[in-house]
């Protein structure tokens, strides 16, 4: 029988968007000085290993890992679709500020369309079924630990889906969403545990930071928009 397995999902360090910096592309947001610092704080505090490592495809995600993929040299890595959602038209965002953003991001969520999707962009029931699929797929895996670096509304989803178990993604469930966010709050550099048991039962641990990690000094809003 299949022993216990465990995934640890873990936010970027601070982003220069995070920190109040106007920004381009979503996928090439950097770390700021204090992500960085962060990210070789949080390696230093991972004392186990995990037998994977799992990268998400924009910058930020990657840059985090990086202390701690040189800390396990020898560890499997693999990129996996674990990238932000991306619900507002990247053209608008170009330029902008995380604050700026805010009055877009307020008007999607007041639309509370689940199948919405702005140009170029993601609608909220792909971005949940990408969440879902990343479960999915780590259920299939025979590793006992792995670490996947991704970002703060990935993470949401990850523990919305656990805890709620949603049976469609209507705007009940899209609202309900925007509820749990407000409430669970991501920190940069948070760790999320979701277990696999041996009899194929699931469960979510505690949301935590390891200690060491500094805190970052730019406030996330549960809904600030995509990319942060």
């Amino acid at each position: 029988m299949q022993s216990h397995r465990e995934v640890w999902f873990i936010r970027h360090g601070e982003s220069v968007a995070n920190a109040g910096g106007r920004t381009t592309e979503a996928a090439s947001y950097p770390l700021s000085a204090l992500g960085f610092r962060q990210a070789q704080q949080l390696a230093e505090a991972l004392t186990v290993e995990p037998e994977l490592i799992v990268v998400s495809p924009y910058l930020r995600a990657r840059q985090t890992a990086e202390a701690s993929m040189a800390r396990f040299p020898g560890v499997r890595v693999e990129e996996w679709p674990v990238q932000e959602v991306q619900y507002l038209e990247p053209a608008l965002c170009v330029g902008t500020t995380q604050e700026e953003r805010v009055a877009m991001a307020h008007a999607y969520w007041e639309r509370c369309d689940p199948h919405h999707t702005a140009p170029n962009a993601e609608s909220f029931a792909h971005f949940i079924r990408r969440a879902n699929d990343a479960i999915e797929r780590f259920a299939a895996r025979t590793e006992q630990r792995a670490f996947v670096f991704c970002h703060g509304h990935f993470m949401n989803a990850v523990a919305w889906l656990m805890q709620l178990q949603p049976a469609e993604l209507d705007a009940v469930a899209m609202r309900g969403y925007y509820d749990f966010i407000h409430r669970f709050k991501v920190n940069n550099c948070a760790v999320l545990p979701l277990h696999f048991h041996a009899d194929g039962a699931r469960s979510l641990g505690e949301l935590w930071v390891p200690p060491g990690v500094e805190s970052e000094h730019a406030k996330r809003e549960g809904l600030a928009p995509a990319g942060v």
